[in-house]
């Protein structure tokens, strides 16, 4: 949806803003500005306070809060549009108790005087838009104190760089500065955080997944760039492409819905991936292990089983191999007691009396018909007739 400079939606604001919000040349189709005009415009379309004019004004000038490139500034505008959208669906006002019609609480000191009416409502839209809805209260004072704060931000923000509320919202650059690493901007911390949710959706990182505030200030404090960011993500992915392909068949079965943005968050962080896909993840390296070493099909139960027991990849692997080496040992012959799947592997990786028993007896059966007949028991068989596991 695009917006003309005649829309009726633009009346409620001044020409002197219109005028700054697109390249003059703009209805000639000769743009020169370095912002989409139609976003700008679109944005303005939903706002008629003083606060968010200036802050598109300043995103199309790259200036102040609205300091950027030319993609950030773009999706800055893109946001405004995004919310403006939503409270078009909504009442307007202040409800009086802490909350606005968006159900977002602000944060106020106890007897603190904090501002009211439309002043109330331009900051809360400012702190909205960065989510900074725990500022309110100290912001509130800071501008009674002194009304002109409002048109410098920096010095705005400077009233209250020392409150606890700001240094949570941007402990970040807290931890910054006790690394001696210079500090960001508020617009270019809130835009280097907007990066980097914007890399957790190009590529497809489950929820949950690295995109929390605490997430991006840890990234911001270890100098971690989005770019850096979406490079160490790409790894993972390519882990999981270069990983075994049995492995990620088995996982796959195990479980059908995973994705492999699901495989690559578990490679870059198994433990905030969650205990669920580490388990499948062990599980299906065992199922990996009993498909090619031992030629089995274990079931997701039996696979899960194991891995709960304490069985490893690397127990599996050897396991699974001497199994392969003996499968003719468990292979009936006329006569001979039926040894389950089941009874193999609780004999050879656990210590279940009644399995290991019943595979003991076959391999005494086994080695006395072979010594009795001086060649193969039944003609059919392998001289590998043991399990090292099995006594």
């Amino acid at each position: 949806m695009s917006i003309r400079p005649d829309d009726p939606r633009l009346a409620g604001l001044p020409e002197e803003d219109l005028n700054t919000m697109v390249d003059p040349n703009f209805s000639r189709g000769e743009t020169t500005a370095t912002v989409n005009p139609t976003l700008a415009y679109e944005a303005a379309g939903y706002y008629g306070d003083a606060a968010t004019s200036q802050y598109i004004r300043d995103l199309v000038a790259g200036v102040n809060v609205g300091a950027g490139t030319v993609e950030q500034r773009n999706a800055a505008l893109q946001t405004l549009i995004d919310q403006g959208q939503i409270r078009q669906q909504q009442s307007s006002g202040d409800t009086g108790d802490g909350t606005d019609n968006t159900g977002v609480t602000y944060a106020t000191p106890p007897g603190a005087t904090t501002l009211a009416g439309s002043a109330a409502n331009e900051l809360k839209a400012i702190l909205r838009r960065y989510n900074l809805e725990s500022l309110f209260g100290p912001l509130s004072g800071a501008l009674i104190g002194d009304p002109s704060l409002i048109k410098n931000t920096d010095a705005l923000f400077g009233a209250v760089r020392e409150t606890p509320q700001y240094q949570a919202r941007f402990k970040g650059n807290i931890e910054r500065a006790k690394k001696n690493l210079p500090l960001l901007s508020e617009a270019e911390y809130i835009s280097q955080e907007q990066s980097y949710q914007q890399v957790n959706k190009s590529l497809g990182l489950p929820r949950g997944f690295y995109d929390t505030q605490d997430d991006f200030a840890n990234f911001i404090a270890n100098d971690v760039s989005p770019v850096e960011y979406s490079k160490r993500i790409e790894q993972g992915y390519n882990v999981v492409k270069n990983s075994s392909p049995e492995v990620l068949s088995q996982l796959k079965m195990l479980v059908p819905d995973l994705q492999d943005a699901d495989l690559a968050a578990y490679v870059l962080d198994p433990i905030r991936s969650g205990q669920e896909i580490e388990r499948k993840v062990r599980a299906a390296r065992i199922a990996a292990a009993g498909k090619v070493s031992g030629g089995m099909q274990l079931t997701g139960t039996q696979a899960e089983s194991l891995a709960q027991q304490g069985v490893t990849a690397e127990m599996a692997q050897q396991g699974f191999t001497q199994l392969g080496q003996s499968a003719g040992l468990f292979r009936p012959l006329q006569g001979e007691e039926t040894i389950t799947q089941e009874d193999i592997l609780a004999g050879t990786f656990t210590n279940e009396q009644a399995a290991q028993q019943r595979i003991a007896r076959r391999r005494r059966r086994r080695q006395a018909e072979f010594e009795a007949s001086g060649g193969f028991a039944g003609g059919t068989g392998t001289r590998n007739i043991g399990l090292s596991t099995v006594e």
